[in-house]
């Protein structure tokens, strides 16, 4: 398993689908992805990690593999109960050498409450 699958791995992040410039995840908190306080929630971690997977992902379906992660920024609107998520990456440009991708964690059971919003900046590798 490649690292990338294991840390998916690790905190619950799973594949639904990834075609023509659009990725669906399903993020199914496990333990490593949970912080346990007075109040349990997810860790910006696990959460920015979403962004960085599913980003790619998104642009990799439209536009071959060879892409690396250069910018990614997270901005967080809300705790993120530890309940399933959903994951979407929208690829909104694509050149030569740069693509950005847009992201929104929402939980299942109220996907307009978005938990985070992502927006990545991802390069061509070798370009």
């Amino acid at each position: 398993m490649a690292e990338q699958e294991r840390l998916d791995a690790a905190i619950g992040l799973v594949q639904e689908e990834a075609r023509d410039g659009r990725a669906v995840f399903l993020l199914e908190p496990t333990e490593t992805a949970v912080v346990e306080d007075e109040t349990a929630f997810l860790h910006g971690g696990a959460l920015a990690t979403c962004v960085d997977t599913v980003a790619w992902a998104a642009v990799a379906s439209a536009h071959g593999e060879d892409w690396l992660v250069v910018d990614l920024r997270v901005d967080f609107t809300r705790l993120a109960r530890p309940v399933s998520h959903r994951v979407t990456g929208t690829v909104r440009r694509a050149g030569r050498r740069l693509a950005v991708a847009d992201v929104e964690i929402a939980p299942v059971d109220e996907p307009d409450r978005p938990v985070a919003l992502g927006r990545v900046t991802l390069a061509r590798a070798g370009g």
